[in-house]
C-alpha cells in the first residue's frame, strides 16, 4: 500500500503517509497529507530525506490503483474488504443540506423525535439516493435495490476500524485490553488505511437522529431514578448505544454532528452524549471491536452520573473552586461507582473506565493517583475525550473554546497527563476541523463543518452561515472545499481559522435542533 520515495523524487499529487522522523518533530499539522503545491513540496524536501507515499490516496499522475487478482470478481473483492466501496465522487455529490436539517427540525418539534420511517418520509425530497452506489442486499454489491428498500438502513458493516492496516506491538493494560502501539513514525499512524464512510452523512443523520433522542430520554430517566434512590435501567441504554456503534461504523460524522449541535437545557446530558460519541469514534478509529466500543460509549454517558449526588451550587459555581470544594467535587467518581455497581447490567470493564477516567499517566489524577499502564487504555480514552469535550462546550463556569485551542491543550498534556501515542492518535482522529466546528473562510464568510474529508483534512464540506459582511444567510448553502471552487476574488475557498462556538453571535445549533 505504501512505498518509500526519496525527497528529491517527490512530486505534486503524492499522498505522504509517513515521514522519516516523528510527526511532532516536523512542521506539518496533519499526520498524512496530500502535496498540492510547490511550496509544500519544497518544505517536505527541506525537512525530510525520504518519505512513505500511498499511491492509492494520491492524485493525478501519482495515483495508482491497487493490484487486482484476476481470479477475484468485483463482488468478492468488496466482500473481502468487509463493506461495499462507494465511489469518492459519487459520495460527495451536493445535497441541499440546509433543507434536510430544516425537515429534521420540523419532524422533531416539541423536543420529540420522529420514528425512523416518518423521518425518512419527511426528508425524502431532499435526500438524494443513488441506487448504483448504495449497499446492495444479499444478492451482491452494487445491485439495483428491490422496490420498497430503504437506503436509510444499509447492511451491517463489518467490525472493521475506521483506520486499518496499522503495524502494532501489543501489551496489555491493567484493564485487560490489549494496547496497540504503532512502531513506526514515532507514534504516528504509519501505514494506516482509512475506511471511507459506508453511507453519506445526510443519510446517516436520519438514522442516527432517533438514537440520539432515545439516548437523551434514557439519560433523563436515569437521572430521575438516581435522585429517587432507584437502580438505573442500564440495559435499555446499552441497546441504544449498541445501535450508535453501528452508526459510527457507517459514518462517524453523523453522530458527531448530532452530539455537538443537538442541545438540551441540561449541560450534563449534552456533555455525556458528546463524550460518548467521541469515545466511540476514537475507539473505533484505534481498531477496537464493537463490544469494546459499546463499553466505551456506555462509560462515556455514565461516568459523571455521581455528580447528581453533589450540591447543585457547587456544580454551577462560576469562580474557582476552593480546596475543600475541589475535594467534594472529586467524590463524584465514588458516587458514580456506587450508583452503577448497584445495577446488574454494569460490567466490570465499564466500572473500571468510570473509576479511572480522571486518572492521569503521570500520577496527577484522582482518586487513586495511578500512573502509566495502571490507568489503562480505555480509561485514558475516556479521560482524554472528557477533557476535549468539556473545553469545546459552553459550561456554567466557562466559555467554549475552539477545537484548535482544545487540541492544543490536549497536546500540552502529551507525555504527562496522557501517553504520547494516545494523544497523537486522537489529534489525527479528530482533525483540525471536526464536524460542528465554526470556521472563517478566506472570503470573510463564516461556516460550520458538516463533513470531514479524510484524505484532504484541510478541505471539509461546510455550510455557509454568514456572508462576508457577517450577516446571516437566510438560506445557508453547502460548499465542498475539496473541489477548489473559486471565490469572488478568483482564489479558491479556504479555511483561515477555527472559531469558538458563539463567534460573531452564531449558534450553529440554531440551524439544526435548538
Amino acid at each position: 500500500m505504501k512505498e518509500i520515495v526519496a525527497a528529491q523524487d517527490l512530486r505534486i499529487g503524492m499522498f505522504v503517509c509517513e515521514l522519516d522522523r516523528p510527526w511532532l518533530e516536523s512542521p506539518f499539522m496533519l499526520q498524512g497529507f496530500l502535496i498540492e503545491d510547490q511550496p509544500l513540496l519544497d518544505q517536505v524536501r527541506e525537512v525530510c530525506r525520504f518519505v512513505y507515499v500511498d499511491r492509492t490516496r494520491s492524485t493525478g499522475d501519482a495515483w495508482r490503483a491497487e493490484p487486482e487478482s484476476p481470479s477475484e470478481a468485483p463482488q468478492e473483492r468488496a466482500a473481502a474488504l468487509g463493506a461495499f466501496q462507494v465511489p469518492h465522487e459519487a459520495r460527495r455529490r451536493p445535497v441541499d443540506f440546509f433543507a434536510l436539517l430544516r425537515a429534521l427540525r420540523s419532524s422533531s418539534r416539541d423536543n420529540t423525535v420522529a420514528a425512523p420511517d416518518q423521518a425518512a418520509s419527511d426528508i425524502a425530497p431532499w435526500l438524494h439516493i443513488y441506487p448504483d452506489v448504495l449497499p446492495a442486499r444479499p444478492g451482491g454489491v452494487g445491485e439495483a435495490h428491490p422496490e420498497g428498500y430503504s437506503s436509510r438502513s444499509p447492511a451491517h458493516p463489518s467490525s472493521r476500524p475506521l483506520v486499518a492496516g496499522i503495524v502494532h506491538s501489543k501489551r496489555s493494560g491493567s484493564d485487560g485490553v490489549a494496547r496497540d502501539e504503532p512502531r513506526a513514525g514515532g507514534g504516528g499512524p504509519a501505514g494506516m488505511i482509512y475506511a471511507e464512510p459506508a453511507v453519506p452523512v445526510e443519510e446517516e443523520i436520519v438514522s442516527a437522529l432517533p438514537l440520539v433522542g432515545r439516548a437523551q430520554s434514557l439519560l433523563a430517566q436515569i437521572a430521575q431514578d438516581v435522585q429517587r434512590s432507584l437502580n438505573p435501567d442500564l440495559e435499555r441504554l446499552r441497546g441504544v448505544v449498541s445501535e450508535m456503534v453501528l452508526s459510527v461504523a457507517r459514518n462517524p460524522d453523523a453522530l458527531l454532528w448530532l452530539a455537538r449541535l443537538r442541545r438540551t437545557d441540561q449541560y450534563s446530558y449534552d456533555h455525556s452524549l458528546d463524550v460518548s460519541a467521541h469515545v466511540m469514534i476514537f475507539g473505533r478509529y484505534l481498531g477496537l471491536g464493537d463490544e469494546a466500543v459499546a463499553t466505551l460509549g456506555m462509560a462515556g454517558m455514565l461516568q459523571d452520573v455521581g455528580k447528581l449526588r453533589l450540591p447543585v451550587r457547587l456544580l454551577h459555581k462560576k469562580g474557582a473552586l476552593s480546596p475543600r470544594e475541589y475535594e467534594i467535587l472529586r467524590t463524584h467518581v465514588d458516587f458514580s461507582l456506587q450508583i452503577l455497581a448497584a445495577s446488574p447490567h454494569a460490567t466490570p470493564q465499564m466500572l473500571d473506565i468510570v473509576g479511572r477516567h480522571h486518572e492521569r499517566c503521570d500520577g496527577s489524577g484522582y482518586p487513586q493517583e495511578l500512573k502509566g499502564d495502571a490507568v489503562g487504555l480505555m480509561a485514558e480514552i475516556a479521560g482524554l475525550c472528557d477533557v476535549y469535550c468539556a473545553m469545546t462546550r459552553e459550561r456554567p463556569y466557562g466559555e467554549a473554546a475552539s477545537s484548535q485551542v482544545a487540541l492544543d491543550a490536549v497536546r500540552a498534556q502529551r507525555g504527562t497527563g496522557f501517553s504520547e501515542s494516545t494523544v497523537d492518535q486522537f489529534v489525527q482522529c479528530i482533525g483540525l476541523y471536526p464536524v460542528g466546528t465554526l470556521v472563517e473562510l478566506n472570503t470573510g464568510e463564516v461556516a460550520v463543518v458538516v463533513a470531514q474529508n479524510r484524505i484532504r483534512r484541510l478541505k471539509p464540506r461546510v455550510m455557509i452561515l454568514l456572508g462576508p459582511d457577517k450577516k446571516p444567510n437566510s438560506y445557508p448553502h453547502t460548499l465542498d472545499l475539496l473541489y477548489d471552487r473559486a471565490s469572488a476574488t478568483g482564489a479558491p475557498y479556504a479555511i483561515v481559522r477555527a472559531l469558538p462556538p458563539g463567534a460573531f453571535g452564531v449558534d450553529p445549533s440554531e440551524f439544526y435542533l435548538a
